[in-house]
């Protein structure tokens, strides 16, 4: 009997010294998780500068491979660029992968200054940023440098949206008046013969407004004419005035929605037949652009300089006049 009882209390013993050896085993750190074996990531752009129109590569890299995605986010931070200059979206570095790729894209604007873009480039939501090293960057500052681009060609709109009031109702000379549009070389040009010099229409579509784009012209300087297809107010006894305004646009330069205005002798009046109406050829001189070299200088009717604004492109010769079958 005393050696059955010697056992139970050897044996409640070693229960015990185990409990407590257990116990003290739980309050130890264990390795297996540890962020100390996650990969490590270097964000590393391509470059600092980027021109409007174009993208910029930022290489997103990892030392190890695991089996979760990670997804990356630029924020910006700073910098005089707007959301509406750029575009990026998230890159994500898929499992069994060590490498992806970010992409701005940088979008051409009217603005004709640089801009700069500051912001950072991290692992934010809380499932993915555990999976980095501590070691890790994260999240990454960048700084970029958005070039204004400036388009090599100068954009001109013709309109005349007049409002004519007949019998008590008004009408809007854009409905009722067709120019078409042409160009002649100002070397040799006759106001009383202007189709001598003519080179080729550059707007006759029947729009409102009617618009062209000198791209790659030669140097050289060029009168700008509106020719009248039609006005429906002819005979109406309106008896005003039917101005044509030419307004100019470069992009990335400072020439932005300038306006090139008749005086009001040079006008249309609202009762002049167009070709339509007696089959006649009725033209007033808008303006004068001269190329030369990077360069545009626009002229009013009376050949006044109203500015230069510089551009840039390869010359090619403008195409042989095609005249009017509509």
């Amino acid at each position: 009997m005393r050696k059955f009882i010697k056992y139970k209390v050897i044996g409640l013993a070693f229960i015990v010294i185990s409990m407590v050896a257990c116990d003290q085993a739980s309050q130890q750190t264990e390795p297996i998780g540890s962020p100390n074996g996650y990969p490590v990531s270097t964000v590393t752009p391509t470059a600092t500068t980027v021109m409007e129109g174009n993208s910029l590569i930022i290489n997103i890299t990892t030392d190890k491979m695991i089996d979760r995605a990670i997804t990356f986010t630029f924020k910006q931070t700073g910098g005089t660029a707007l959301a509406e200059d750029y575009a990026v979206e998230p890159a994500t570095l898929q499992p069994y992968s060590k490498s992806t790729q970010m992409v701005i894209e940088a979008f051409v604007d009217f603005d004709f200054a640089d801009e700069t873009l500051v912001g950072e480039i991290g692992v934010y939501s809380i499932a993915d940023r555990y999976l980095l090293n501590p070691s890790s960057v994260n999240p990454t500052d960048v700084s970029f440098t958005i070039i204004n681009a400036v388009s090599p060609n100068l954009q001109v709109a013709f309109s005349w949206d007049k409002t004519i009031n007949i019998g008590g109702t008004n009408y809007s000379a854009a409905s009722y008046v067709d120019f078409d549009f042409w160009y002649a070389d100002a070397t040799g040009f006759d106001p009383a013969d202007p189709w001598l010099t003519a080179i080729d229409w550059i707007a006759a579509t029947g729009s409102h407004p009617e618009t062209f784009e000198f791209a790659n012209f030669p140097d050289g300087a060029y009168i700008l004419l509106a020719n009248l297809y039609s006005n429906e107010f002819a005979g109406m006894g309106a008896n005003t005035t039917i101005p044509v305004t030419a307004t100019f646009t470069r992009q990335g330069t400072s020439l932005i929605d300038f306006k090139v205005e008749q005086q009001e002798a040079d006008m249309m009046s609202s009762e002049q037949p167009g070709y339509v109406q007696d089959g006649g050829d009725f033209n007033m001189v808008i303006c004068k652009v001269v190329v030369a070299g990077d360069k545009y200088t626009i002229f009013d009717a009376h050949d006044t300089n109203l500015g230069t604004y510089k551009k840039s492109g390869v010359a090619k010769t403008p195409r042989t006049l095609i005249y009017k079958t509509r």
